[in-house]
């Protein structure tokens, strides 16, 4: 049975993940939702890396009860795409 600090853990893990591998297909041009549960890249090519690290960190997490559905995974996606729309220059700052 896993406690909460692993959950935590695995959920952080899971989620850098997510992010290295959505930018890197961003950056490529393509689209998260077709291209995540189902792109085939070279081997050895940074996608491909990226790719099986989250596969890995999703299977990691689920094991412990932290699983994101691909409609969450997808629609988080969704709003770090608008985040990044409202704010391309990073988070606002309020220093003054």
């Amino acid at each position: 049975m896993s406690n909460q600090t692993e959950r935590d853990t695995l959920g952080e893990l899971l989620f850098r993940e997510f992010n290295a591998y959505a930018a890197a297909l961003t950056e490529h041009g393509e689209t998260w939702a077709p291209a995540w549960p189902s792109a085939t890249w070279p081997p050895h090519t940074p996608l491909a890396v990226l790719q099986g690290r989250f596969a890995v960190a999703r299977e990691a997490a689920a094991v412990v009860g932290v699983g994101p559905s691909d409609a969450e995974i997808t629609e988080e996606h969704q709003v770090r795409l608008a985040y990044r729309t409202m704010f391309p220059d990073g988070a606002p700052s309020f220093s003054g």
